[in-house]
């Protein structure tokens, strides 16, 4: 084989492996509404079979940039791996969706309930479905768990649940729930030393449980068991964020979405 190839090849695996700024626009008007795009961080498959768009938590707002060619920590352990078929089936589009305005909340997160900020994910969710034309799965984390239940109770009483096509809920902050009328699969992920105590998985287990009375399509609960915990705020670092366990939890996803027996 020729050095050139071998040189090119060498280069389209290292652009493969980078992901891209998109910015959506943001076309809804309202009272206060920011009129910033949304940017989303993607780092896409080389044979997708669906788009993940993950929520964070804490205060929504990254700071991703147009110029960022790849994510660390968190994003980079845990989810970047879903759309390499090296380390997993490879089957997703990875989306990080990035607010541009805080999601504050001091006992609960009430900002994530905002209208703005639903429609924020439905542009997004929208966005990412007609450019790939693939089924649209999204994932919460934290605080982020309260934004796909809200959004997902959105879409139910605007009569669209078909603009999703499953959810993945995890280290859920208590009071996020989906309700008895839902339709959708859905993977319930959870550490089993978590340390936060607004992420307890004990109540992620108690939504899980009344789901699968009601909801009749596929559910499944995991507990991480690996990791290790961190000397920083336990709500945003450690077992909470899957330090250390990331495996567990990608190949998690990857098996419950795509039945990858790996």
């Amino acid at each position: 084989m020729s050095k050139w190839i071998v040189l090119w090849i060498g280069l389209l695996a290292q652009t493969l492996a980078l992901g891209q700024v998109v910015s959506v626009e943001f076309k809804e008007k309202g009272f206060m509404f920011s009129d910033a795009p949304t940017l989303s961080f993607l780092w896409p498959a080389q044979q997708p079979k669906a788009t993940l768009i993950f929520i964070p938590g804490g205060e929504g707002r990254l700071g991703i940039t147009p110029d960022r060619k790849n994510l660390g920590g968190f994003y980079g352990s845990t989810l970047k791996p879903l759309s390499d078929e090296k380390l997993t089936s490879g089957g997703f589009n990875v989306v990080i969706f990035d607010s541009p305005v805080n999601l504050p909340g001091t006992d609960y997160p009430t900002s994530r309930q905002s209208n703005e900020h639903l429609l924020r994910i439905e542009s997004v969710v929208r966005h990412f479905k007609d450019a790939y034309g693939l089924p649209v799965w999204i994932m919460g984390h934290s605080n982020g768990a309260v934004s796909i239940t809200e959004f997902f109770k959105a879409l139910q009483k605007s009569q669209k649940e078909d603009l999703v096509s499953g959810a993945i809920y995890s280290a859920a902050r208590s009071g996020s729930d989906f309700n008895d009328k839902t339709k959708l699969p859905i993977l319930f992920l959870a550490h089993e030393k978590e340390q936060c105590s607004k992420t307890l998985p004990a109540r992620a287990k108690a939504v899980f449980d009344q789901q699968q009375k009601t909801n009749p399509l596929r559910t499944a609960y995991v507990l991480i068991k690996g990791g290790e915990a961190q000397p920083q705020n336990p709500c945003s670092s450690g077992f909470h964020m899957f330090f250390g366990a990331s495996e567990e939890a990608y190949t998690a996803i990857d098996r419950f979405v795509f039945g990858n027996p790996n």
